[in-house]
C-alpha cells in the first residue's frame, strides 16, 4: 500500500480492507470446504445402502478423493495463515487467525470421516459380512441427523462471515439430536447381541460407523463454538 502512497490514513485503512479481503476469502474457502465433506457425506451413505460391488468401489474411490481434496485445501488455508502470523497482527486478527486454525482442524478431520466410514465398509465386505435393511434404515436415520448438523454449521459459517451470528442453539439442538439417536441405537444393538438376535462383528461393523458419524456431529458443533465464542467475522 506504501508503494501508492504515503498518507499515514490511507495505508491504515488500506491495510483494513486487505485484512477483510484476505480473511473474507479463507472464510468463503471454508464454506466451500464445508460444502464438500456435506457432498461425501451423500457418498458415504450410497456406500452404506449399495449391494452392489461396482457401486460400492465407485463411493469408495470419490470418498477417498474428497478426503485428498479437503487436505490440500486445509493445508493450502494453513499456510496461508502461516504467512499472516509471521507478521505484526492486531489482537483482533490473533484471535481471528486462532480460530480458523482451530476450524482447518474440524473440517480436516469431517474430510477424512468420510473415507473412515468407506474403510470400516470395506473391512465388513472383505469379512462377507452385510447389513440387514433394518440396520440401512437406522443407518440412514443416523445420517439424516448429521445431514441437519451440516446445514445448520454451513448456515453459521454464513451468518460468521456476515458478522450476525448472535447465538448456536440450533448447533446444541442438532448436535443433542445426533446424541440420543447414537445412544437409542447403541442400546438395542447392545440388546439384540446379548439375546443372540445379532452377529457379533456385523455389529462392531455397524457401531463403528454410527461412531464415526457420532464424531462427525463432534466436529461440527466445535466449529460453530468456535464462531461464537471467539466472535469470528470478517469485520
Amino acid at each position: 500500500i506504501a508503494i501508492f502512497s504515503a498518507e499515514p490514513e490511507t495505508i491504515t485503512i488500506g491495510a483494513q480492507m486487505l485484512n477483510i479481503y484476505f480473511f473474507g476469502f479463507v472464510f468463503m474457502t471454508f464454506q466451500s470446504a464445508g460444502q464438500m465433506t456435506f457432498q461425501a457425506l451423500g457418498y458415504a451413505k450410497q456406500a452404506i445402502e449399495t449391494t452392489d460391488e461396482k457401486v460400492f468401489e465407485e463411493m469408495y474411490g470419490k470418498l477417498v478423493k474428497y478426503e485428498e481434496i479437503s487436505d490440500r485445501i486445509d493445508y493450502e488455508i494453513a499456510a496461508f495463515l502461516n504467512a499472516v502470523s509471521t507478521e505484526e497482527i492486531s489482537v483482533n486478527t490473533s484471535y481471528k487467525v486462532k480460530a480458523m486454525y482451530k476450524i482447518i482442524g474440524e473440517l480436516e478431520s469431517l474430510g477424512d470421516s468420510g473415507e473412515s466410514i468407506s474403510r470400516i465398509l470395506s473391512r465388513r465386505n472383505i469379512h462377507n459380512k452385510t447389513f440387514d435393511a433394518e440396520t440401512i434404515k437406522k443407518l440412514n436415520a443416523m445420517v439424516d441427523l448429521v445431514d441437519n448438523a451440516y446445514a445448520v454449521m454451513i448456515e453459521n459459517l454464513t451468518l460468521a462471515f456476515d458478522g450476525n451470528l448472535d447465538e448456536i442453539a440450533n448447533a446444541y439442538s442438532a448436535e443433542d439430536r445426533i446424541n440420543n439417536q447414537r445412544n437409542n441405537l447403541r442400546d438395542e444393538e447392545i440388546e439384540s447381541i446379548e439375546s443372540d438376535r445379532k452377529n457379533y462383528q456385523t455389529s462392531v461393523y455397524y457401531m463403528d460407523i454410527v461412531s464415526e458419524l457420532e464424531t462427525m456431529g463432534d466436529f461440527m458443533i466445535n466449529i460453530s463454538q468456535t464462531l461464537y465464542k471467539t466472535k469470528v467475522k470478517i469485520s
